[in-house]
């Protein structure tokens, strides 16, 4: 085995541990730099990025220690936890559509700009005839 082989090796197991964490560091201070730049707060900027970090801290220390912060970490234990993690993303998907769509006609009904909730509505659509495609074509 080669020193870049051993590299490789160890960067994949830092990475399969902490990309969670180090996706956390990446997604706050994306939303910290968005909070700086349209409100000009630093002290939003800072709360943005140390729940985001928090979050993702708090599910990799807690990972090995609970199957349910290993499924939300990404990292389901057996069948049984994905399957928990696929009826959970698809309820979620669920309420994300009728909140969208419930928004829309709130809006539509009360005269407010009802854009936000028909872009968030026509993703959620576009997605979910997107993957029935995909899968279907895929499985």
């Amino acid at each position: 085995m080669n020193t870049g082989s051993i590299a490789m090796s160890t960067i994949r197991s830092v990475l399969g541990r902490w990309w969670l964490v180090l996706f956390g560091v990446v997604l706050g201070c994306i939303m910290a730099a968005a909070d700086l730049a349209y409100s000009g707060s630093p002290s939003r900027a800072v709360t943005d990025l140390v729940i985001l970090v928090g979050y993702t801290l708090i599910l990799s220390f807690l990972r090995t220690k609970s199957e349910t912060a290993s499924a939300l970490a990404g990292h389901p234990v057996d069948e049984r936890w994905q399957a928990i993690n696929l009826r959970a993303l698809a309820a979620a998907g669920i309420v994300a559509a009728c909140v969208a769509l419930g928004g829309f006609i709130v809006a539509e009904v009360t005269g407010h700009d009802w854009s936000g909730f028909a872009i968030v509505g026509g993703a959620v659509g576009i997605a979910y005839i997107g993957a029935v495609i995909w899968y279907r074509w895929r499985l």
